[in-house]
Formats: C-alpha cells, sequence, structure tokens
C-alpha cells in the first residue's frame, strides 16, 4: 500500500485524481515536456516518478519483478560499465559528473521495468503531450526565423529553445512517426497535418541530422511494411518511380552545386596584378598574395581597401567591422568573402553596389552571394564542398564542421589505438582528448578541440574493445527481443543509431534522457497495441 493510499482511502474524492498512477504519469508527461526544451523540466519529471516509485512502497513486488525480468539487468548495463570505468580512471572529478548526467540510464529501467505498463489511452495522452509541446516550441522557432520576437538570429542553430539543434531534429523526427503510427490527436487530419508540418520545420529551421533520419526511417518502414503499402502494381510502381526521381533530383542537385562551386567569374580586373594600384578614392589596395582562400575562383585577400570599406560598412550597419585589437572580425571576414564571390573589389564603389537586404544577409551570416539566391539544401552542399576544400588545402579544419568531425575520429580513434582492451576509463575521456591533441600537434584551434562527436568512437576510448561489445550486447540485444510494438521499437533504434554516428548522443542529458525514455518506454512501458490503433 502506497503513502497516498494511506492517507486517501478509496472513494476519497481527493483520490480519484491525487494518486500513485496519476503522478507516475505527471511525471513522465513533465520529462515529455522537457526533452524538446528544458532540462530543468526533464530533472523535475525525473524527480517525479522516482519519489512516487519510493513511497508506492511496494518493494516486494517490484523486487520481484527485477528477478524475474532479465532484460532489465541487460539493459542496466549500460550504466553499469559506467560504474565499471571508474575502476581504471583517474579523474573523478569528471567521472562524476559523467555519471550523474547519465543517471537515467539507470533510473529508468527499474522505474518503468517494475511498473504497471501503459494502456492506450495513457500512451496516447503522453503522446498528445509531447507532440503538443513541440509543436508551442516550432511556432517560437518560427518567430524567431521571421524576427517576430525582438531578436535577430544570426545562425540557424540559434532556432532551437534552450537545446541543442540536434536533438531538437531528433524529436521532431519521431514525433513525426509518433503521430502517424499512433493518431494521439483526435482526428486523424490533424496528426497527418502535424506530422507534416513538423517534417516541414525540420527542412525550415535546417536541422539537416533530423532530415537525413526522418528520411531513412521512412523508407525503411516502407520496406517493412511493404505487403501494406503496395497493394497494388500501380502503387509499387507509383513508389519505384516517386524513388527513381528523389535519386535523380539530388543527384542532379550535387552535380548542379558542385559544378557552381567550382566556376568561376569573369572580372574586369586583373586579381593576378598585385602592383600598388589605388582605388577611385586615392586609397592604396592591399594584397595578401599568399593566401590563397576564394570564392567562385576570386581570391578574397586581395584587393583590399581597409579604410574605405571599414567607413562603408559602419554607415550601413551597427555591427562592428573590427574588434577590440583593431583586427577586421569576422563581420569584415565575411564582407571580404561575399564581395569576392561577386567579383567585387573591396572598396566603396564595390560596397555600394551591395543592397540593403545583401547586407541583411551578411550580417546574419551569409559568406557568399550564392547562399543568397539559393534554398537551403544547396547552400549546405556548397559549404561542404567549400570546407572540403579549404581543409585539404591548408590542414586546418577549425570552424568547418564536417572536417571537424574528421578530425574528432581520428583522434577518438587514435585515443582507442592506444587503449584497445578497456579504454581510458569513465572519467578520463577529456584529458585523453587534451593530450592528443597536443601530441599530434593538432593544427585545431583550441576552442574547437572537442570530443568525438560520434558515440560510437566514444564508447570504444572510454571503454575499449571490451565494454564496447558490452555495451552494444546492452543496447540492442533487448530490443532485438522485443515482441510488442516491434516497428516501433525498430523506428526508435534507427534514430538513436543514426545520431551515435554525428553526436555524442548519450553525453548531454537531453540526448541521454531521449534515449533512456523512450527505450525503457517501448521495451517495458507499453502493451502490445498492434490491431488496436487506427492505421
Amino acid at each position: 500500500m502506497g503513502l497516498l493510499n494511506i492517507f486517501l482511502k478509496p472513494g476519497h474524492p481527493i483520490a480519484m485524481w491525487l494518486n500513485h498512477r496519476h503522478l507516475y504519469l505527471l511525471g513522465l508527461a513533465t520529462i515529455l515536456c522537457g526533452l524538446g526544451w528544458s532540462n530543468i523540466l526533464m530533472s523535475i519529471g525525473q524527480f517525479i516518478i522516482i519519489g512516487n516509485w519510493i513511497i508506492e512502497f511496494d518493494f516486494k513486488l517490484k523486487l520481484a519483478k527485477l528477478k524475474t525480468t532479465p532484460l532489465i539487468w541487460i539493459v542496466l548495463g549500460l550504466f553499469l560499465i559506467h560504474i565499471a570505468g571508474l575502476l581504471w580512471t583517474t579523474d573523478f572529478k569528471y567521472a562524476s559528473k559523467d555519471i550523474t548526467t547519465k543517471l537515467p540510464l539507470l533510473a529508468f529501467p527499474i522505474i518503468i521495468g517494475t511498473t504497471k505498463k501503459l494502456r492506450i489511452v495513457e500512451w496516447k495522452l503522453l503522446l498528445g503531450v509531447y507532440v503538443t509541446t513541440l509543436f508551442i516550441l516550432t511556432i517560437a522557432s518560427l518567430g524567431k526565423y521571421f524576427d517576430l520576437w525582438g531578436a535577430e538570429v544570426h545562425d540557424k542553430r540559434e532556432l532551437s529553445i534552450y537545446i541543442s539543434h540536434i536533438r531538437y531534429g531528433l524529436n521532431l523526427a519521431f514525433a513525426s512517426i509518433l503521430l502517424l503510427w499512433y493518431n494521439p490527436l483526435p482526428e486523424r487530419v490533424l496528426n497527418v497535418l502535424l506530422a507534416i508540418w513538423f517534417a516541414l520545420s525540420i527542412v525550415l529551421f535546417q536541422l539537416f541530422t533530423g532530415l537525413i533520419i526522418l528520411a531513412a526511417i521512412i523508407f525503411t518502414l516502407s520496406i517493412i511494411k511493404r505487403k501494406a503499402i503496395f497493394k497494388s502494381s500501380r502503387f509499387i510502381g507509383l513508389y519505384l518511380t516517386f524513388c527513381i526521381l528523389i535519386t535523380a533530383f539530388l543527384s542532379y542537385q550535387v552535380m548542379a552545386v558542385y559544378k557552381s562551386f567550382n566556376s568561376t567569374i569573369t572580372l574586369n580586373y586583373d586579381q593576378e596584378d598585385m602592383s600598388r594600384l589605388k582605388t577611385l578614392n586615392g586609397e592604396f589596395y592591399r594584397h595578401e598574395g599568399s593566401d590563397k582562400r576564394l570564392e567562385n575562383g576570386v581570391y578574397t585577400r586581395r584587393y583590399i581597401a581597409r579604410i574605405e570599406i571599414k567607413k562603408e560598412w559602419e554607415k550601413a550597419s551597427s555591427l562592428p567591422f573590427k574588434n577590440e585589437k583593431g583586427v577586421d572580425n569576422i563581420i569584415a571576414q565575411r564582407l571580404y568573402r561575399y564581395m569576392s564571390s561577386k567579383g567585387l573589389k573591396k572598396d566603396s564603389a564595390g560596397f555600394a553596389t551591395l543592397s540593403k537586404d545583401e547586407i541583411a544577409a551578411i550580417e546574419n551570416g551569409t559568406a557568399n552571394h550564392y547562399y543568397f539566391t539559393h534554398n537551403s539544401l544547396q547552400n549546405r552542399m556548397h559549404k561542404i564542398f567549400y570546407e572540403i576544400r579549404e581543409f585539404r588545402r591548408t590542414g586546418n579544419a577549425s570552424g568547418y564542421s564536417i572536417a571537424m568531425r574528421l578530425v574528432y575520429w581520428e583522434t577518438g580513434l587514435s585515443i582507442f589505438y592506444k587503449n584497445l582492451a578497456f579504454g581510458v576509463g569513465t572519467g578520463d575521456i577529456k584529458g585523453a582528448y587534451k593530450e592528443e591533441y597536443e601530441l599530434s600537434d593538432s593544427k585545431l584551434d583550441p576552442i574547437y578541440r572537442n570530443r568525438a562527436h560520434n558515440q560510437y568512437i566514444t564508447f570504444l576510448a572510454c571503454f575499449g574493445i571490451i565494454g564496447f561489445l558490452i555495451i552494444h550486447l546492452s543496447i540492442y540485444y533487448p530490443m532485438f527481443r522485443l515482441r510488442s510494438n516491434p516497428i516501433l521499437g525498430m523506428t526508435f533504434m534507427l534514430l538513436i543509431s543514426l545520431s551515435f554516428l554525428t553526436e555524442d548522443t548519450l553525453e548531454t542529458q537531453a540526448g541521454v534522457t531521449l534515449y533512456a525514455f523512450f527505450y525503457c518506454v517501448i521495451l517495458f512501458g507499453l502493451n502490445d497495441f498492434r490491431g488496436k490503433i487506427s492505421k
């Protein structure tokens, strides 16, 4: 008998709404509200379900479930390996922080695994809370996108509210699938429309990781459910035609962007001539001949009239042109790149040809005229080509997201190769990365010297090949044994597995809570709803 049952006897009016079941659902709902929005809400929700689990007092039944449900112990292996990693770690300060972050890996399997499973009405209610919260967040992001809330957005990553844009995209992608699979909203059309809205939001907010994962999930589901989907040869033909058209479209886009990236603008001046030429206003141009950075075939560090361009910029913009040391800042660098991409000399005459919209675009992060006239997908591909070229040219990946990930992966694998069997332990990974960057004489600026951004490599570096195998057994074997709602389990594991490739998903509170919550609910918290949900 739980604590609430002692004070509130069955039949008491308050007991109708204040009971342990409702506290459990409140805690789960609070966690779902926080997944896409707030670490604080996630923590509050966990405190609620932990506190409720304790004051239920039914420890005999819970212990019996722990004994008779071996999958709970296998799932706990992911947390226990981090505890075991303390045996060969030296940085216990960082280790304690890491263990604290991963407490959901301990709490959720035990609490959800020993609590009565959710009924379909409860599950739909929780999903309704989840998708409604995300819908409100997308509206808030849309307001930021159009500068409705008074703060300009200079980077699309700022559109996520309080959490990583990677996690934001993961939530929206998974919510889209849940809407179509479980129909938590009252009307089928509302579920479809909201799923479409989330997918469009992923594209609009340039959450490319979420977009790739959503596309992969939809494609995989279409293969698995082919018998239900492909009921006629005509539909199969339409589907194959659609896939071919999408593939052809993407291939064409890649080739078109690559061709544009390698194109060269015809100039009305000789950029190889670095003699002391003057602007129309009499200022000598400055040239940095050794700097080979290009935009559309034009050197960005030649034909610069710094005095003129600074004066013209400060007339048109409130953003500073130089830093506190009087050196060209990121705005100046971006302006040079943008003007070069149009074939302009960096002087007052060239600046005068820029429109107000172009100046605003430069303020908001646009560094090439191409980005001003093309869509976000084309721009992203163009930036990837640029990053790869500059990384190959200089060997320095600083500031280039794709290139930096390659360096992170290489560094993480180097740590693993030096600690093959057991890794560096739970707490020493941060120090190991710092040491490896120094030993390899990395060209990365110190501010960019981060960890792997790949959960698989992080596991290898921390726990070696033995720990890596134990972790994978803990993560994948229970889902392989899942008999109820297997498609949902497969969908979630695909989402998580793909996220592991580009992020340290389990190294942040938002990521580990997203994983542990849905993993344990799907594995332990749901009845078999097949045939009981509207398709």
